[in-house]
């Protein structure tokens, strides 16, 4: 299986958590991405679970003293966006 891996500290502050949130969108279902952190992603997992994206895993393991890995996993396709970028539900939408 190949996987998606993002270097976080590749990119600006202002744009990681837009970044992460596209991906997460645009992620099919039974999919999964890596992200690599110079820190301990406290603060996105909090966002995470704020967002309440139904389906959505994650898993973070320290890789050493100075490395955390961040493998986020989308469950079962759905017709649903998180929000974080103002859209909404498909299901929601009038087409």
């Amino acid at each position: 299986m190949n996987r998606t891996v993002i270097h976080i500290p590749s990119f600006q502050g202002a744009y990681k958590t837009g970044l992460i949130f596209s991906m997460i969108e645009g992620l099919k279902g039974g999919e999964s991405f890596k992200l690599i952190c110079d820190q301990a992603p406290e603060e996105l997992e909090l966002l995470l679970g704020e967002a309440k994206i139904s389906q959505l895993y994650w898993q973070v393991a320290q890789v050493d003293g100075k490395r955390w890995e961040m493998v986020i996993i989308k469950g079962a396709e759905e017709e649903s966006c998180c929000g974080m970028c103002g859209g909404e539900s498909k299901s929601k939408r009038k087409i």
